[in-house]
Formats: structure tokens, sequence, C-alpha cells
């Protein structure tokens, strides 16, 4: 059947789902629509199983759509990706999963082929990353719920946001669905929140090995940097474990972009993971283009090419919409554009760059007043200056002291 299908097909809606910090979910992380009920109303993982998610008529029409050869609106960060040429995450998961493509059940709208799951469990963090929010960080919407009189805090949505990314800890009844799951599941990707804080995930793990379901099971993490899990030797009885670290830039920068973390901390803690490697445990750079960083990609990647990551990944920032490198000033598209041309990259590292100029040149651009806002904002309350730190790109997004 798969010699067969539309060009366009993504293999994730039969097999996979996400789970949201706050507690709903989506065909993918990409995806820009929640999965919904017939009446509108959001799924919930405090109300309902992933199989009732997973077999929903949202998910049923989304499968439809594909073999009719379409091109769904809420995969459209996919379609602008690769309107640049880049690798998208529908292209990546044929790639990485490409040992299970010709086992899905592809004529079939309702499959029983949930093999691939996507956690992002609840908003524990202990960083405030200027690329994050509310919903995926509990220091964050500590810090916005400060933003406002304390007579409104209740009422901001970084309130509710805090609330609902405590739902991994407060329902039993999802640990226990997952349970069940593990002799079905071929797949498992952990990220947040930061993963290494969650321990619920680490009591599943065991219950993954103490039933024997573990050796069938891969795992990919993204985790911030700072953590070194007591819980790692679990990973042992895995099929196979990728720990890849999210940094977008290097020393006072990553600092600024990923506050709270110490930029020498997290080196160390890279290089213990990196002494772990071996056949079942390999390491990742994972790098997310943003207004912020994507300037600074020529030492991004003289820093990159001192390191022994077995897989360096190319991200793209599509939410929040202000951070995205598609929404830039005129001013500092061409500033970038003109950077990027003209450095002399590692070969290895040339054709990536190439396609993320490209995503900037097809982009829509912005007036940068939603970023400025933001980023003001923000600095105000934590004592910092975009423009000490990145003052390049500060200026030609407009942002003046």
């Amino acid at each position: 059947m798969s010699n067969n299908l539309p060009e366009k097909i993504c293999m994730l809606p039969w097999i996979s789902i996400e789970t949201s910090p706050i507690g709903t979910a989506r065909p993918c992380c990409l995806a820009i629509d929640e999965i919904t009920k017939p009446n509108g109303e959001k799924y919930s993982l405090n109300e309902n199983t992933l199989e009732e998610i997973y077999h929903s008529e949202y998910m049923k029409r989304l499968r439809l759509e594909f073999l009719a050869g379409e091109q769904p609106k809420t995969c459209k960060r996919c379609w602008d990706e690769e309107a640049a040429g880049r690798t998208s995450k529908r292209i990546n998961s044929r790639v990485r999963l490409k040992e299970y493509y010709d086992s899905v059940d592809w004529t079939n709208t309702n499959p029983d082929q949930l093999w691939f799951l996507d956690l992002k469990l609840g908003n524990i963090c202990n960083l405030k990353c200027r690329i994050c929010g509310s919903w995926s960080s509990s220091k964050w919407a500590k810090e916005e719920i400060d933003y406002v009189p304390g007579i409104n805090r209740k009422e901001h949505l970084a309130y509710k946001f805090l609330q609902d990314g405590a739902w991994p800890r407060e329902n039993p009844e999802f640990w226990f669905n997952m349970n069940t799951l593990l002799p079905n599941i071929k797949y498992l990707e952990f990220t947040g929140g930061e993963p290494f804080l969650i321990q619920q995930h680490f009591e599943f793990l065991k219950t993954a090995v103490r039933t024997g379901h573990a050796e069938h099971i891969e795992i990919h993490y993204n985790t911030n940097g700072t953590q070194f899990p007591e819980d790692r030797e679990l990973w042992s009885h895995f099929k196979h474990v990728e720990i890849a670290f999210s940094i977008d830039n290097t020393d006072k920068r990553f600092e600024y972009e990923r506050y709270g973390a110490k930029w020498e901390e997290v080196q160390d803690n890279i290089k213990r993971f990196n002494d772990m490697r071996n056949s079942k445990l390999s390491t990742q750079l994972c790098w997310t283009a943003n207004i912020q960083n994507v300037y600074y990609l020529p030492e991004i990647c003289d820093w990159v090419d001192t390191q022994t990551f077995d897989h360096i990944y190319f991200n793209m920032l599509h939410d929040p919409w202000h951070m995205c490198i598609s929404k830039m000033t005129p001013e500092a598209q061409k500033l970038v554009v003109d950077r990027l041309t003209k450095h002399e990259f590692n070969p290895k590292h040339k054709m990536e760059i190439m396609r993320i100029v490209k995503f900037i040149e097809n982009g829509e651009g912005s007036d940068g007043s939603e970023f400025l806002t933001k980023m003001k904002t923000t600095d105000e309350y934590r004592k910092e200056s975009f423009l000490i730190t990145h003052e390049a790109i500060a200026r030609a997004m407009g942002y003046e002291a």
C-alpha cells in the first residue's frame, strides 16, 4: 500500500498522539490545532484516555484528508518548512521511524497502532526560557502572574496554565492507561517542561522494565541540560535512548535566552552524558532557530564543531509566533540574511543554513512590536537588557535603551 500513497502523506496521525503540558492533545507537536470532540470541546487528559483521543472523529477525518491527497491546515508549519526545502517533522518522522513505515495500516482510518507517544508531562521546569511561556514552564507562569496586581492574579491565563500543568501529578488514571498501552508502544518522546524533573515518568519506565516491555521501546528526550538524573541506570534496559540537548546559543547569550541556566554547568552535564554513550545511548544537539539567536549562527556552529554529539538537529521555532524568524522586521531580515549568506560555514552545516535563509526570505515579516513588548516587559522584570547581550539583532528589531 505504501507505494500508492499520496505524496504528502504523514504517518503520525496513524501511529501517534502528542500530550500538551496543559493536558490537551494534538496529532503532533507542530499541529496548530488541538484535538477536539464533535461539539468543539478540547479533549482533556484529566477526563479522556489516549485511546479515546486516538480513535476520535477528529483523528479519523485527519487521516481521510491525508488519504485524499490534501494538505490539512493544522499541518501548515510542516508545509512552510518544506516550501523552504527543510526536512519537516512529517519527513523526519518517516526517516526516524522508517522501520515501522511499511507496517502502518494505511487503509484503516480507525487503526489500532498507537505506537508513538510524544509526552509533554506538565509544565514543571526550572528555567524561564525566552522562547517559552507559562504553558510549558511553571517558573514562567509564576513570573507572568507577578506582572499583574494581586487582585487579578487568579484571573490571569498564566494562573490557569499553572493549575492545568499539574495534570500528570494529579491523575493516576493517566498512568494506569499508560501501563495498559505498554505492549504496543515502540517509541516514547519526553519533552517538557523539563522531563528529568518529572519523577512519575521514571516510575513508568520502571514498570516498563519490570513487565519486560522496555527492550522493544526507544526513548527520545529533550532536556535543557541542567539536570543529571539519578535514575539514568533504567535506560540500559531499553532498545535505545537518545538525549537531545536544547542549546540555542552560547555563554552569556545562552544564559539570557535560557534564564536560570548556567553555561558552564550545562557544558559539564553535556560532557557527563557524552561520556555515558554506548550502542544503546546517544546524544543530540537540538538548536532552535528564533529571532534572538539566528544572527549568531556562525558563533553557535563554531561551538558545535568543538563538541562530540552523535547528531545535530536544526529545529525551527513556530510558536510563540513573535519569536519566529519569519516575523522579523525588514532591517533584521536583511541583517541576518546578509551575514548567513556571506559567512564561510563548515560544509556540513551549509545546506541547512541556506534553508534557514530561505525560510526567512519566505516569511511575511512584521513590525516587531509584539516581540519588543514581550522582550522589554521581561527585561524590566528580570533587570536584564537584550541590547547588551544581543546588540546587533536587538537594534535591527527596533530595541532601544
